[in-house]
């Protein structure tokens, strides 16, 4: 008989779950930029593929010259900002929209930087607090477009559950500026003048309370393809809104 009352409750507990996962609504994630270094068309494939697969976000995505979309009366609208390019030919976005987005992560708004969007705007000097990490001209650099491996730095951390190490063909940064306490999830190994470096591909770090990541990897559509690049954003996107 007890053995039959403590099934009953845990069915009672598991169809509670259940029913709180699908009364959850999904993270509202506004991103900005779909052209980085101005190749179009690099995001609609798998924008395509995280609206008709990943019911935990939906993505409403703009072009980099919104910028009217980051001032803080639209942000409000949104969970996290996913910052891919912003419009900013002098690498100083407008103050209407630094206001915008550090106001939105004061309020308790997330934060996903991905590849590009920490050199589109070097000489907005705060933001490596926001994003984590600058892009530093005659400092920062990369090596020709090639394959390599990406490894796991924190196998604990929620961002990468169920992520194991894979090959992936992207840019890989090197030297940039990177705020002091960064927790670094993922990295890379590159080999320079003999000697080999572990570079960050993927960190968290926090603007007052907010959730802030910078994910380094995206460079063209073929970057974004393997099926580790959709799981870490979307549970990148996730963990910036406190899902995870």
């Amino acid at each position: 008989m007890r053995s039959t009352h403590i099934c009953r409750f845990l069915l009672v507990v598991i169809l509670a779950s259940a029913q709180a996962m699908a009364e959850t609504p999904p993270v509202k994630c506004l991103m900005v930029g779909l052209e980085p270094h101005n190749e179009a068309g690099v995001w609609n494939s798998l924008l395509a593929t995280i609206q008709a697969q990943e019911p935990s976000v939906a993505i409403t995505a703009v072009p980099k010259e919104n910028l009217d979309a980051m001032k803080l009366e639209n942000l409000k609208n949104y969970d996290v900002l996913l910052l891919v390019q912003m419009a900013a030919p002098d690498g100083n976005p407008p103050d209407a929209v630094k206001e915008g987005i550090t106001e939105f992560l004061k309020g308790g708004g997330g934060l996903v930087a991905n590849h590009y969007a920490v050199a589109n705007t070097q000489n907005w000097r705060d933001s490596i607090d926001i994003f984590g990490a600058m892009w530093v001209s005659g400092k920062s650099t990369h090596d020709p477009y090639h394959t390599f491996r990406v490894d796991v730095a924190d196998e604990g951390h929620p961002i990468i559950e169920g992520v194991k190490p894979f090959v992936t063909d992207d840019e890989l940064y090197f030297n940039l500026l990177m705020r002091p306490d960064i927790h670094v999830i993922l990295t890379a190994d590159q080999e320079r003048f003999g000697h080999t470096v572990t570079e960050p591909l993927l960190c968290t770090h926090y603007f007052h309370n907010a959730r802030c990541v910078y994910f380094a990897l995206g460079h063209d559509p073929k970057s974004l393809e393997p099926p580790e690049f959709r799981k870490i954003l979307v549970q990148s996107i996730e963990w910036a809104a406190s899902r995870r």
